[in-house]
C-alpha cells in the first residue's frame, strides 16, 4: 500500500520505499533463465513433444499448467501449438537478438540512472530520457574526467573488496564489464547498421523476417557465361561466407545523414545464436554486478529489515574476461541495402554493403543480375 501524494514530487519516504521495492529484485536472475530458456529451446530438436526439457522438472507441474492452458482454449487436454524444426530454430534466432539488446538497453539505462544524481533509482530509471542518444551523451559526459576507471569501477565492484585498494583482478573485472557496457552502447547507437531498429520492429508488431534458408557467400570467381560455378569457388578460401546461421530481415526507413532523410532500407542481420546469448549473458553479468551494487548501498545501514527486503546476490567478477572481442568478433553482423532514395530528393547516403563489428565494406553493383547460377563439380576432380 502507498499512500497519497502530497505534493509534486517524491517524498524521502515514497523514494525510499520504492526502491525497497525494486532493488530487492533479481534482473540477473531473471536474464539467465531467459538465456537458459532459449538455451534449452534451441536445443530441444525433435523429441516427441517438440519442447525444451529442464533438468528435473516438476512434471506433474508441468502437465498441470498444459491442462489449465488447453481448457482455457476449449481444446482437448493434450493440445499443444504447432511447432516444427524450422519454427523453432527463427523463433530461437528472434529471441536471441531480443533477449541480447533488451539486456544492452536495461545495462546502458541503469548505467543512467545510477549516475544522473537522482535519489531514487527506480524514478530516475523510469523517468529518464527516452531517447538512447541523449542517455548515450549523459554517459559520455560522465565518463569524460580522468578519473572515469575509477568511476565505472565503484558501479560494479563491491565496497569491502575495494577497502584494500584496487588490485590486478578486481581492475581486470571492472574493465571487463566496462568493456560490455561500451559494447552495449554500440549495439544502441552509431553502427552502420540498424542494430536497434530491428530490436524495437521485434518488439512492435514484429515486423520483422527471421529465416534460416538464406546462405550468402561472397567469391572472388565469377560465373561463366553458361550460369555456371565451380564448388571450390564457393568453398575454397577466396570465398567468404556472409549468411551461414539464421537471418533476421528489417525493414525501416534509414537514420538521417547530414541531418538530410534517407528512404527506406533492408537490413540483414546474422544471428550466431550462441554467440548472441553469450554476449547477452555477458552484458547481463555487469548488468547484475552493477545493480547489487545499488541495492546493497540503499540497503546498507538500515538495521533489521524483513527478509525480502534484501540485495539480489553480487554475480562475481570476470576476470580476464571474456571481452567482446573474444566472442564472434571477426564475423559479419549483417548487410544493408537502400531501397528508396530521400524523400527530399538526390541519392541515398547509405550505400548498400556488408558490415562486421568496426568495419563497413560498400558494394557497388554493376551489370545486369544473373540468376539461377549452377553449381558444378571442379572439372579437374570429374563430373
Amino acid at each position: 500500500m502507498y499512500l497519497p501524494p502530497t505534493g509534486p514530487n517524491l517524498t524521502a519516504e515514497q523514494r525510499q520505499e520504492l526502491d525497497d521495492t525494486f532493488l530487492s529484485s533479481d534482473p540477473y536472475g531473471y536474464f539467465s533463465v531467459r538465456i537458459g530458456m532459449v538455451l534449452r529451446w534451441a536445443d530441444c530438436g525433435n523429441d516427441s513433444q517438440l519442447r525444451p526439457v529442464t533438468p528435473h522438472e516438476d512434471e506433474r507441474h508441468e502437465a498441470e499448467t498444459a491442462r489449465q492452458f488447453a481448457r482455457l482454449l476449449g481444446r482437448p487436454i493434450s493440445f499443444v501449438p504447432e511447432t516444427s524444426p524450422r519454427t523453432i530454430a527463427t523463433q530461437v534466432a528472434t529471441d536471441a537478438y531480443a533477449l541480447r539488446h533488451h539486456a544492452a538497453e536495461s545495462l546502458v539505462r541503469l548505467t543512467a540512472a545510477l549516475t544522473s544524481g537522482t535519489p531514487c533509482v527506480w524514478e530516475a530509471l523510469s523517468m529518464g530520457p527516452n531517447q538512447l542518444d541523449q542517455i548515450v551523451e549523459q554517459l559520455q559526459e560522465f565518463f569524460s574526467s580522468p578519473d572515469a576507471p575509477m568511476k565505472f569501477a565503484r558501479l560494479v565492484l563491491r565496497q569491502q573488496d575495494l577497502q584494500s585498494g584496487m588490485t590486478e583482478q578486481l581492475a581486470s573485472a571492472s574493465n571487463v564489464f566496462a568493456d560490455w557496457l561500451q559494447f552495449s552502447i554500440d549495439l544502441l547507437v552509431g553502427h552502420e547498421l540498424q542494430l536497434n531498429a530491428a530490436h524495437n520492429k521485434v518488439k512492435h508488431g514484429l515486423s520483422v523476417r527471421a529465416r534460416d534458408d538464406l546462405k550468402v557467400t561472397f567469391a572472388s570467381t565469377p560465373p561463366a557465361a553458361d550460369g555456371t560455378i565451380p564448388v571450390s569457388a564457393l568453398t575454397g578460401p577466396d570465398a567468404v561466407d556472409i549468411f551461414d546461421r539464421p537471418v533476421i530481415e528489417v525493414l525501416a526507413q534509414a537514420p538521417k545523414v547530414g541531418g538530410h532523410r534517407q528512404g527506406l532500407e533492408l537490413t540483414q542481420l546474422r544471428v550466431d545464436v550462441p554467440a548472441v546469448l553469450a554476449e547477452a549473458y555477458m552484458i547481463a553479468w555487469a548488468h547484475g554486478a552493477m545493480f547489487h551494487i545499488a541495492a546493497a548501498r540503499h540497503f546498507d545501514g538500515r538495521g533489521e529489515l524483513p527478509v525480502n527486503l534484501r540485495a539480489p546476490s553480487h554475480p562475481g567478477y570476470p576476470v580476464d574476461g571474456p571481452f567482446p572481442r573474444h566472442i564472434a568478433a571477426d564475423a559479419p553482423v549483417g548487410m544493408r541495402f537502400p531501397l528508396t532514395n530521400p524523400p527530399g530528393g538526390g541519392h541515398t547516403q547509405r550505400p548498400a554493403g556488408i558490415a562486421f563489428r568496426d568495419s563497413f565494406i560498400p558494394l557497388l553493383f554493376t551489370g545486369s543480375a544473373m540468376r539461377n547460377i549452377r553449381v558444378v563439380a571442379d572439372e579437374t576432380k570429374g563430373a
